[in-house]
């Protein structure tokens, strides 16, 4: 596939994350994201964990994600407001990963795009794992 069409399937799955997280937008205080949280991507019933970073910068989300599918990659063009989150995530060896989601009862939960496929994922505080 070529780069340019790849890059154009992403931007379109990221417009239209971004449409559907406004729409869905609810009004409450934010929470903080900022941190590690360790991630569950589900997909076509397979599961690969792994562990986010992120750091808010008011509107302006930075981050990284690293599995052992995807290597490590970082958070490009990433949003966090009213609790909700959108961005892409860039990989070296991995096609994109588009994600968005939201805060609620202490986790990050959402829906993720990548390779043509869409799938879940969930995410605690690195912290509160035992």
């Amino acid at each position: 596939m070529k780069p340019s069409k790849i890059f154009l399937q992403i931007a379109i799955a990221y417009a239209i994350l971004c449409c559907a997280t406004v729409a869905l937008g609810r009004q409450s205080a934010p929470d903080s994201i900022d941190g590690r949280w360790t991630v569950t991507f589900t997909i076509q019933g397979q599961a690969v964990s792994g562990e986010m970073t992120f750091q808010a910068h008011g509107e302006k989300l930075d981050g990284n994600l690293k599995t052992e599918h995807t290597g490590e990659g970082t958070l490009k063009g990433g949003a966090w407001s009213q609790n909700k989150l959108t961005g892409i995530y860039v990989f070296e060896q991995h096609q994109a990963i588009a994600i968005a989601g939201e805060s609620r009862d202490g986790k990050l939960r959402g829906v993720f795009s990548t390779e043509g496929m869409d799938g879940k994922w969930e995410a605690v505080r690195a912290e509160t794992q035992h």
